[in-house]
This record gives C-alpha cells, sequence and structure tokens, in this order.
C-alpha cells in the first residue's frame, strides 16, 4: 500500500511539474510581448493589461481553472485569487479593443499552441504503435513539427 501511495505522489509532482513548465513558458511569453512583469505587485495600466492576457490565454487556450492560475500566482509571490482571474479574463475582450497588439498576439500563441485535445489524440495514436516503422514515422512527424516550430518562433520574433 505504501508503495502505490509513493507512486501517486510521484505522479502527481510530475504532473504540477508539467503543468508549471507550460505556464512559465506563457508567462515568459506574455512578459517578453508586453514588456511588463506580470509578477510584479503594480497596478499600472500596463501591468492589468498584461495579467488579463496571460490569464486569458491561460484560461481560454490551456484550458485552466481560475483557481489553478490563481495558484500559480502565489508561486511566483503575486497574490491572486480565482475572482480577480476571473474578471481579468472577462476584462481582456475590452483590452483587445483598445489595445490592436494584444489581438494579434493572441492569434500567434492560439496558432502555436497544442490543444489538450490534439495531444490526448496524438498520444492514444503514438500508444498503438506497433513495429520500429510506425515508431520511424512518429520520429519524422516530430521532426517536421520542431521545423515548423523553429520557423514559426523566428517568423513570430521578427514580428517583434
Amino acid at each position: 500500500m505504501i508503495f502505490i501511495t509513493k507512486q501517486i505522489k510521484v505522479l502527481k509532482e510530475k504532473k504540477l511539474y508539467f503543468n508549471m513548465k507550460d505556464y512559465d513558458r506563457i508567462a515568459n511569453l506574455v512578459i517578453s510581448l508586453t514588456e511588463t512583469d506580470i509578477f510584479e505587485n503594480r497596478k499600472t495600466q500596463k501591468h492589468v493589461d498584461a495579467r488579463a492576457f496571460f490569464d486569458y490565454i491561460m484560461r481560454k487556450v490551456k484550458n485552466k481553472t481560475f483557481l489553478e492560475i490563481a495558484k500559480y500566482y502565489k508561486t511566483k509571490g503575486k497574490k491572486s485569487d480565482h475572482s480577480t482571474v476571473l474578471y481579468r479574463v472577462n476584462l481582456f475582450e475590452e483590452i483587445k479593443n483598445r489595445r490592436k497588439e494584444f489581438e494579434s498576439w493572441q492569434r500567434l500563441i492560439e496558432q502555436t499552441t497544442v490543444s489538450p485535445e490534439d495531444l490526448l489524440n496524438i498520444m492514444d495514436k503514438i500508444k498503438s504503435l506497433k513495429n520500429i516503422d510506425s515508431i520511424e514515422q512518429v520520429v519524422e512527424i516530430l521532426d517536421v513539427l520542431k521545423e515548423e516550430e523553429e520557423i514559426k518562433k523566428d517568423a513570430f520574433l521578427g514580428t517583434i
């Protein structure tokens, strides 16, 4: 019984680690695009807008809960709760009307992000592989995806 409990704990830690990588990646992208530290304890308009952008992406694109997003802020030393995150997600539509660059940044992030459903489909297909030839095909597909990601990244950095 102790072994099973340890295994569950390890799995939860790994899931948290991968989730944190996802949060960190999007947070760093938002910080570099907006040139604003979303974890800084300031209430200027640019900070509010940048946080709303991050919250919107995490909620609508990454399907995170308001509570999960608020907890992430707390891990970075920024006080936040689920109701604040909800408010900022709803605020983002107004921000997009006021600041057009947020709309183009949102499209870029959505185009370069794999949805959780797509990721599950990919994982199911990989699990169904039976032989070496199938595995080699997956490796080739992943290489092509990596090249496409690099091209999009270079094009994206060229627009900044």
